[in-house]
């Protein structure tokens, strides 16, 4: 079909729908809608917890039976582990091993007491069903299988142990795992054993064990079709449950050589044209590792039942649903044209009126919400037009409570200038400075230059030395290059006056201040040193606590050293600290880092 006729094929089925759409009341054009949605809706959740369910069952088993690999993926280890402590016995009799290392040919004794000590080890152990000991400088071997009664010996060749003696030197635990040379065996484990001092083999242990050790392990493996899989490092396979699969298997060499490229696991994979849910833990047992395959088709009957029940009950919400909305639907339509008449009252500027409907419990509710709205929004006018008014308000008092310190900063110029006439020079520097100070204080700036704060800390401590003449001695270090660094107004005076305050003992009455100012980085250090009395550890805790407070609530409230750290935090985009250090009885020490900045920082907006 061309795109042209399908598009005109399109449109007529679309002008189908609309004449028919068009021929039916309001009520049956939304029971349709409704009817085709829930439907949808009813379909995709029934798939939706279909396969919500089946991936939480995956998830689960996965889970589960990842724990269960992992846990015995460690047994397994501890087992190879005792099997490499049994296989290196010898080394700890020095008779045995100095015969084992020699050069030359065993003698009839050393002989019988290899085989003596072999035929011990042989029986300290009951999972044994072959033992040998493979003498590389003898080229011997000495040993025991299932069906011998004794310990024999017999030359054999070394060359055709090369690969599984090379294969032992390469692996980090000196060991190689091999399928068992018998149905009846679990695996064939080789271990080498090495002269100490140079690492130079001597010999190749061989044991066989039987499958006590693996029925252990099938114990926690079900027999719904899960294929259980020992692999070593190379992706050989050692073991398998399923005794049709052999280790050439194309397809489980395909699945092998597909885990070792991705390097995944817990994923689907097929295996003999059957689907299986591939689980392996990362960790390895002495280069061993486990997988469980779970077919697919065993989880998919365990939510076969569930999926049954659920379709059936999904389906019956669905009709049950569908016949409700239509009926609600047929109930919503006629009140529904008094609420819009309603509606277009208020939108034309009525904002006092009030819907009165019947019908259903939801058309109820909204005529209510409707009520609530309209009534929010009468209130929302008239609290506009009170607020606008209250700015206005709230300008005048801002603009008359600017009025009272011009007016006192006017009078102490006009005292000043009366003392200079009168010949009075001290009390006209004390009334300079203190206006000084007030036109300081009543400048509209949040950050001053250093230069500027360090005046009115200079005219405070003029004021203070009159009232304490030499009981307060001040010692000022501000380097030069910092002085036009904006630093937050009164903030300098602040700690000035907190020592000053807090102190001075009684005992004395005495005090020296050190104000210091340097540049660390780009960062200004503003440092104000007492001798005062102090600050207790328990109130300094809850100084801090104040701080830390501020930080929450972010409020602005407070007075001194608490008022000062939150107009750090507003006045700062970057991090600006005041740290205090303190010592009962001996010192008081304040630190303000702030950043250095000649220029305001912008707001955020």
């Amino acid at each position: 079909m061309s795109r042209r006729s399908f598009r005109q094929t399109r449109q007529k089925i679309s002008c189908k729908i609309k004449s028919l759409l068009n021929r039916m009341s309001l009520w049956m054009q939304l029971a349709f809608i409704m009817t085709l949605i829930i439907s949808v809706i009813t379909c995709a959740l029934i798939y939706t917890e279909y396969t919500s369910t089946r991936q939480t069952t995956i998830n689960n088993l996965t889970e589960t039976t990842e724990k269960l690999l992992t846990l015995e993926t460690k047994n397994l280890g501890d087992y190879l582990s005792d099997l490499a402590n049994f296989c290196i016995l010898p080394c700890y009799d020095l008779r045995l091993i100095q015969s084992i290392e020699q050069q030359s040919a065993f003698t009839e004794a050393q002989l019988a007491y290899l085989k003596e000590q072999m035929y011990y080890y042989y029986y300290t152990r009951s999972d044994i069903d072959d033992y040998h000991i493979y003498l590389l400088n003898q080229e011997l071997s000495v040993g025991r299988g299932v069906r011998d009664q004794h310990i024999t010996s017999s030359t054999c060749d070394i060359s055709e142990l090369e690969d599984i003696y090379q294969t032992c030197i390469e692996s980090p635990y000196y060991h190689a795992v091999f399928p068992a040379e018998n149905p009846s065996s679990f695996f064939t484990y080789y271990h080498t054993m090495i002269r100490v001092k140079d690492k130079n083999p001597q010999a190749l242990v061989k044991i066989q064990v039987d499958t006590s050790f693996l029925n252990k392990l099938l114990l926690n493996h079900s027999d719904h079709g899960e294929i259980f899989l020992i692999l070593d490092h190379n992706g050989q396979l050692i073991y398998s449950s399923d005794t049709d699969l052999l280790p050439d298997d194309t397809s489980l060499c395909s699945v092998m050589d597909s885990r070792r490229q991705n390097g995944r696991s817990n994923e689907t994979v097929t295996l003999s044209d059957s689907q299986y849910l591939y689980i392996s833990p990362d960790a390895a047992a002495g280069g061993l590792h486990l997988i469980s395959l779970i077919p697919l088709s065993y989880i998919d009957s365990q939510i076969g039942q569930i999926q049954k029940s659920f379709c059936i009950g999904g389906l019956l919400i669905g009709l049950a649903t569908i016949i409700l909305i239509n009926l609600l639907i047929h109930m919503l339509t006629n009140p529904l044209h008094v609420l819009s008449k309603q509606m277009e009252r208020t939108g034309s500027g009525d904002f006092h009126t009030v819907v009165h409907t019947d019908g259903s419990r939801e058309i109820i509710e909204l005529s209510q919400s409707f009520n609530l709205m309209v009534s929010h929004i009468d209130e929302l006018i008239r609290r506009t037009y009170l607020a606008e008014l209250s700015e206005k308000s709230a300008r005048l008092t801002a603009l008359e409570s600017q009025l009272n310190p011009h007016f006192l900063y006017n009078t102490l110029q006009a005292i000043s200038t009366e003392a200079l006439l009168n010949d009075q020079p001290q009390i006209n520097k004390m009334i300079t400075s203190l206006a000084s100070n007030l036109r300081y204080t009543i400048k509209s700036e949040d950050l001053v230059p250093l230069r500027n704060e360090m005046v009115y800390v200079n005219n405070y401590i003029y004021l203070q030395k009159i009232r304490m003449d030499d009981n307060l001695q001040v010692n000022i270090r501000i380097d030069p290059d910092t002085e036009e660094f904006l630093i937050p107004k009164i903030s300098i005076q602040t700690l000035v006056e907190n020592s000053i305050i807090h102190g001075i003992s009684p005992a004395t009455g005495s005090i020296q201040i050190d104000i210091s100012a340097k540049r660390v980085e780009n960062y200004i250090h503003i440092c104000v040193r007492d001798n005062g009395n102090g600050i207790p550890e328990e109130q300094l805790s809850l100084l801090y606590a104040d701080f830390e407070r501020q930080d929450k609530t972010g409020s602005t409230g407070g007075i001194g050293l608490v008022n000062l750290y939150t107009r750090l935090k507003l006045l700062y985009p970057q991090p600006a600290t005041l740290d205090i250090r303190s010592k009962p009885g001996k010192y008081t020490e304040i630190l303000l880092v702030l950043p250095a900045m000649t220029e305001k920082p912008k707001q955020p907006d």
